[in-house]
């Protein structure tokens, strides 16, 4: 495919590159969002062990299985037509999965899932590959990584804060209880001890 003869601006390239910046942050809550949800979805539609597992199988099997050719499309057909087709499939599916109730249309819609990402990360890296060179790229690039490794940390540290919860709320509620009964004795306290003052040395205010 010939490459069209102006260049894009720099608030088009931008533009582009945020949009797939947003995407690489994006796309890792997904990768291993079914596994934390893989309880929930147990309690509400059943399934075995073995089939819940196609929830994130699934997803990860057709991400690696189409990722190069996601990125053969792409230079082949257009880099923008593929992000925004996968960006679509991406959300359809996604918006699908909320309303479904069959397990084992969940696991076709991960799989769907699972495409458009390739989709998405596929022509939006050939994407960044075409509108910078040089030094420009290399930067682009490392946004990239370190974007992607982001979004990997915010799930990380969501599945943490979602196990540790429980456990973090047994230990504050004693302090919480002590705190509660140390302010509430405080002020029967101070009463007392101005009482004893009182009757000793009168109190003066001026």
């Amino acid at each position: 495919m010939l490459l069209p003869a102006r260049t894009p601006s720099r608030y088009a390239s931008a533009l582009a590159a945020f949009s797939v910046f947003m995407a690489a942050l994006l796309l890792p809550l997904s990768f291993t969002g079914g596994v934390m949800t893989t309880p929930a979805i147990q309690q509400s539609l059943g399934g075995s062990p073995a089939a819940l597992s196609w929830l994130t199988n699934g997803f990860m099997l057709t991400f690696g299985s189409f990722l190069l050719a996601a990125g053969v499309t792409a230079d082949a057909i257009d880099r923008k037509r593929i992000f925004i087709a996968g960006a679509a499939l991406f959300c359809l599916s996604s918006l699908l999965f909320c309303l479904t109730h069959n397990l084992f249309l969940s696991g076709v819609l991960r799989a769907l899932q699972g495409l458009a990402a390739a989709m998405i990360l596929a022509s939006g890296s050939a994407a960044l590959a075409q509108l910078y060179d040089g030094a420009q790229r290399t930067r682009a690039f490392s946004i990239l990584g370190t974007v992607f490794g982001a979004g990997l940390g915010v799930r990380s540290a969501a599945d943490r804060l979602h196990d540790r919860r429980g456990g973090l709320a047994r230990r504050i509620r004693p302090v919480c209880a002590a705190l509660g009964r140390g302010s509430a004795y405080r002020p029967r306290y101070l009463c007392l001890r101005q009482k004893k003052a009182s009757r000793g040395h009168p109190t003066t205010w001026a």
